[in-house]
């Protein structure tokens, strides 16, 4: 079987547990060497970084052969839309500021029929009714 060229995270991990096992104190009063287990411990945090980086890289690679957007693009589209809506606001708070509105007033029982009366000045050619229009004669023919 072929060696891939990323060694196998859960493989170190595995020999690093096994490590800590062989050194672990035994009747002798030999203790466990912290020196090495931070140098393992620093070895896979890097290891980790790396892999997540060479992931991060390998879908980039992906959402761009697929022409979609990536994290990094999802990321300053989401910023410009907060910058948007930011100034939005702004220009908003300035615009209703800038023009205040008159104030509201409910009309009283007694202005009510008047303003009606006032809006159909023809109010008794609007009471009769309609003629239905004539349907169009037929031509006979010769």
């Amino acid at each position: 079987m072929a060696r891939s060229l990323l060694p196998d995270p859960l493989d170190l991990l595995r020999q690093a547990v096994n490590r800590l096992d062989g050194r672990a104190p035994n009747p002798q009063g030999r203790g466990i060497d912290i020196d090495s287990v931070m140098k393992t411990l620093q070895q896979l945090s890097g290891l980790s970084l790396t892999l997540r980086q060479a992931m991060e890289s390998a879908m980039e690679g992906a959402y761009r052969r697929v022409n979609l957007p990536g994290d990094r693009d999802l990321d300053e589209i989401n910023d410009r839309l907060r910058r948007l809506e930011d100034k939005l606001d702004r220009l908003l708070a300035a615009q209703a500021a800038a023009k205040p509105q008159p104030p509201r007033t409910r009309k009283t029982a007694t202005e009510a029929p008047a303003a009606k009366a006032a809006k159909a000045p023809n109010a008794a050619n609007a009471a009769k009714p309609r003629k239905a229009a004539a349907a169009p004669r037929r031509r006979s023919a010769p």
